[in-house]
């Protein structure tokens, strides 16, 4: 039963998102001070959302059976989120700066963190509906899990210092409490767990970790909303507009992986799962922007995370459905 609720949910999170969304834009532009007083349960928040990646991060994978294919992806992977991520950020952070000159500085630091994150963590499951190489996806969430440790803190300070200060050492203290600390508790919690019940016991731990996750998810999006209900309400064209950047951001950002697969040749299953790894991580984005920048920090996250990536990735398995058909007649 529960575990098809959360199907339901899953299956219509955008649409969700938003009635949540501009629930709490309406309640906060009355009730400021009560959403503010909520902030205190935020780091909470965030830690349920991140909880249950970190439970099911298989590290080993990521360095173990190396293979050729393996060895090409991960050097393609590493091109892009290393030289093409902050490239694209950069490019991201004028237009929202051209199009929106009256954006908060911290959304724009928000958005921002959000294009240098590492893979969303819903990628293998995404790749999978696409037919592509799954265990490339799942090396590649790993391996660019491990590469953010570098490339947000040292993105974020040659980025964002033009536009708004970038307090490192706070940064880096965020990095460590939204990667660091859940990634020992989550793995603690599975070595725990195969040691004294067995792998079949963590398999049913995925549909309780995954309600968390949706918690979580709602109680960060209601309080946010609620905390900037009078700005937004005063310039919803942030919001409008701010999604619309998005979108075009992440079609060219996924355009540019998949034209990478292609000019290296890489094959349809794998260049899926290339094209895949140009997605970035909401959850994480999220968390460390709150405890940089702020509660708005996390509205530029949002915007970029439901209204754009999930869409865009649920547009790509059509994509390549087409692709598979062109292929097949070919």
């Amino acid at each position: 039963m529960i575990e098809k609720v959360i199907q339901k949910i899953q299956k219509n999170l955008i649409g969700v998102v938003f009635i949540l969304m501009i629930f709490s834009v309406v309640l906060g532009k009355y009730y400021h001070n009560f959403f503010v007083s909520l902030k205190a349960i935020l780091p909470l928040a965030l830690f349920l959302m991140l909880y249950k990646p970190m439970v099911y991060l298989d590290i080993g994978k990521a360095f173990t059976k190396q293979t050729k294919i393996k060895t090409k992806y991960l050097l393609s992977l590493t091109i892009f989120y290393v030289i093409i991520a902050p490239l694209t950020a950069f490019l991201l952070m004028k237009a929202m700066l051209l199009l929106l000159p009256n954006a908060d500085p911290r959304l724009i630091a928000g958005v921002v963190i959000l294009a240098l994150s590492p893979m969303a963590s819903s990628v293998p499951a995404f790749v999978g509906m696409a037919k592509g190489k799954v265990q490339l996806a799942i090396v590649g969430v790993i391996y660019t899990f491990f590469l953010s440790l570098v490339v947000i803190p040292l993105g974020s300070k040659l980025l964002l210092e033009q536009v708004v200060h970038v307090p490192i050492a706070l940064l880096l203290k965020s990095l460590v409490t939204y990667i660091i600390v859940p990634l020992i508790i989550g793995q603690a919690t599975k070595y725990i767990v195969i040691k004294s019940k067995g792998k079949h016991a963590l398999e049913k731990l995925k549909t309780p970790l995954e309600a968390l996750v949706l918690t979580g998810l709602f109680i960060m999006i209601i309080i946010i909303f609620g905390i900037n209900g009078k700005m937004i309400i005063k310039e919803p064209q942030i919001i409008l507009y701010g999604a619309l950047i998005m979108n075009i951001y992440f079609f060219l950002r996924w355009g540019l992986a998949y034209l990478m697969g292609k000019l290296l040749k890489f094959p349809l299953e794998q260049n899926i799962a290339l094209t895949y790894s140009s997605t970035y991580n909401m959850s994480i984005s999220t968390a460390i922007g709150i405890a940089t920048f702020g509660p708005m920090a996390a509205v530029g996250t949002v915007i970029g995370g439901p209204f754009a990536e999930m869409i865009q990735m649920i547009l790509l398995v059509k994509f390549f459905e087409y692709v598979a058909k062109r292929k097949a007649k070919a």
